[in-house]
């Protein structure tokens, strides 16, 4: 059950579950695979704090002979944005490293933006002998993403079959979304078409998220035309060009689009967020103006923006799809899961102390200027962990570079 929860987005109800677990029989110990799953779960939420306890766990138990608990340990740390405990770990393991140990620090550094990290991390594996896995490949291409190093992500896809790895439709999304975020796009749709198999709903998937990036329309069109026929239940495809409409001025198309998401009885994915305070995982999702700890968050994020606006920032309310007028559009951007969750943070943890935030989706492009400036007029560090990526807010500066 804790393993079920972990792996299908309820990572909070598996560390509750351990919990109980640990509480309802003295007899009853958790195995190694038991610990993985927690471990796993502490990732998912950006819940370090159990993560560190049940660190001091393992170690009372014995657990940390073992390999398997011991990358996961190290996986918690980097998906919890603790890179450099991670690569003490790493260090730790030592010669009992085996491949998941060298995928795990790749796909670390490539989660933080540090792609020329992970390319040498991966020459490192190659010197010590191990050859490289399907997974691993998929790490280091989807670091090259991260960091926009395109020239270095061409050369190891062409070099898989060098070791005996065939590209694979996870490949081919990591580089349709390398060639994407840089503004490749050409260079994108012309690899979907020479494909030797059949595109995935992620190749696709890659093509739209860099459209929605770059405001092409007609590419736009085209993966949806494909993810309409692979994922008809996908309400997220849908937003996604619409998003891509509204940015183009294109209403009408709009308005088609969401009469569609109503006709198929669709609904988009809510935002919602996470974060760890003294323990316990606290989650924010969308606006609800009848939650008073939501009114105060909301005016809390008001002040910030309303300082924001003396020094020139505008409110992205493209993002915001609804035919109403901009201050409500401003009010909903106001009330985004994540801006929450930053506010629950200043006023929920000490001075100085990291703010922790995991995000179900991308982080949007208001909430990253947001947030940037927040982190500067707070002197407060701010670590948000969106579906792609990690984003560290330092100083009003982020280690994306505004490159996601």
């Amino acid at each position: 059950m804790i393993a079920c929860y972990a792996k299908n987005e309820r990572p909070a109800d598996a560390i509750e579950l351990f919990k109980d677990m640990l509480a309802s029989d003295a007899d009853l110990v958790p195995n190694s695979i038991t610990i993985v799953s927690v471990l796993n779960a502490c990732a998912g939420v950006n819940a370090l704090g159990h993560g560190k306890l049940l660190h001091a766990y393992i170690l009372r138990r014995g657990f940390d002979s073992l390999v398997s608990v011991l990358n996961a340990l190290m996986a918690m740390y980097m998906r919890c944005g603790c890179l450099e405990v991670g690569r003490h770990i790493f260090n730790w393991i030592g010669r009992r490293r085996d491949v998941v140990s060298w995928n795990s620090l790749i796909s670390g550094y490539g989660m933080h933006g540090f792609g020329r990290e992970a390319l040498q991390v991966f020459e490192e594996m190659i010197q010590v002998g191990l050859s490289p896995s399907i997974i691993t490949f998929i790490s280091v291409l989807g670091a090259c993403s991260h960091a926009g190093l395109v020239d270095e992500g061409k050369k190891l896809f062409e070099s898989m079959m060098d070791y005996s790895v065939k590209p694979r439709a996870e490949h081919y999304a990591c580089m349709v979304d390398l060639l994407g975020r840089a503004g490749q796009l050409d260079e994108a749709v012309e690899l979907i078409q020479s494909m030797h198999i059949e595109p995935s709903p992620q190749v696709w998937g890659a093509l739209l998220g860099a459209c929605r990036i770059h405001g092409h329309v007609e590419y736009g069109e085209m993966a949806c035309s494909r993810l309409f026929d692979l994922e008809p239940r996908n309400a997220g495809n849908y937003v996604l060009l619409a998003d891509i409409y509204s940015r183009a001025k294109l209403q009408d198309q709009v308005a088609v689009l969401k009469e569609l998401l109503e006709e198929h009885g669709l609904e988009k994915v809510p935002g919602c967020s996470w974060m760890e305070v003294n323990k316990k995982i606290h989650s924010f999702t969308s606006v609800d103006n009848k939650n008073p700890p939501v009114e105060q968050l909301q005016a809390l994020i008001g002040e910030f923006v309303a300082q924001m606006k003396n020094e020139g920032y505008v409110p992205d309310t493209e993002i915001v799809m609804y035919d109403i007028e901009e201050e409500e559009k401003e009010r909903i951007l106001l009330g985004h899961s994540e801006k929450l969750a930053v506010a629950f943070g200043l006023i929920n943890t000490r001075s100085g102390e990291v703010i922790r935030i995991t995000k179900n989706l991308r982080l949007c492009e208001d909430c990253h200027s947001v947030t940037k400036f927040i982190s500067k007029f707070t002197e407060r560090e701010i670590v948000v962990k969106d579906v792609n990526r990690f984003h560290h807010f330092r100083d009003g500066i982020c280690s994306c570079g505004d490159y996601w």
